[in-house]
């Protein structure tokens, strides 16, 4: 008889026990990352938004995870060459800048992004991908500038005599217009009279 009291209490206590051993805290937020895929060239900055969201399921939860101050976020498995630059996190979206050095491995890496506050830890993985530096273009090719000699002009020559300046002016306009161009003037005395001579030159035909 004390045998069977002392099972029936053993079963009343495990059926009791029950219930608090599968019960599971809620978690006060969920997390996502995005894009998917995130592509950096080595040099080269890309970014990664980190979304927070409150846990709507529980009125407890969302009043623990609004009171956070901040949340911590931390990315793991980065590949050689590529850190990550973090602000404290906040609810809401968190953007994460993940530069890549110039010796960056290339390649394609699963990343961790992992959200903790509180008892809560959440966890999403999205792909980075580390691509070449594009190559830089050559250099523009100058080609020398070939400076011709310029051409040789001959010139022709002509004297036109006046015996007044104003006739000397006529024909220098006269003159003109078969492209002679006036160069001096000087006078000269003949037989007791003033004349003026004036020469011209034009570019041989």
């Amino acid at each position: 008889m004390p045998q069977r009291i002392i099972q029936t209490a053993l079963i009343l206590f495990l059926v009791g026990l029950a219930p608090v051993v599968a019960q599971t805290p809620i978690p006060e937020f969920t997390i996502s990352a995005a894009p998917s895929v995130v592509t950096v060239v080595q040099g080269q900055v890309a970014s990664l938004a980190v979304t927070v969201a409150c846990n709507t399921a529980s009125l407890k939860a969302v009043a623990d995870c609004n009171a956070r101050p901040e949340f911590g976020i931390h990315l793991s498995q980065l590949p050689f060459g590529v850190q990550a630059q973090i602000a404290p996190g906040r609810v809401g979206v968190n953007t994460v800048e993940l530069h890549a050095s110039s010796e960056a491995g290339l390649g394609s890496s699963r990343v961790q992004a992992t959200v903790t506050a509180g008892d809560t830890t959440q966890v999403q993985t999205f792909l980075l991908n580390v691509r070449p530096a594009p190559a830089a273009p050559p250099p523009p090719v100058v080609k020398a500038e070939v400076v011709k000699p310029s051409p040789v002009v001959h010139w022709e020559h002509h004297m036109a005599i006046a015996k007044t300046p104003e006739d000397l002016d006529r024909l220098a306009n006269e003159l003109g217009k078969d492209s002679w161009e006036l160069v001096s003037v000087t006078t000269r005395q003949t037989r007791g009279s003033t004349e003026w001579v004036g020469f011209f030159k034009r570019a041989k035909r």
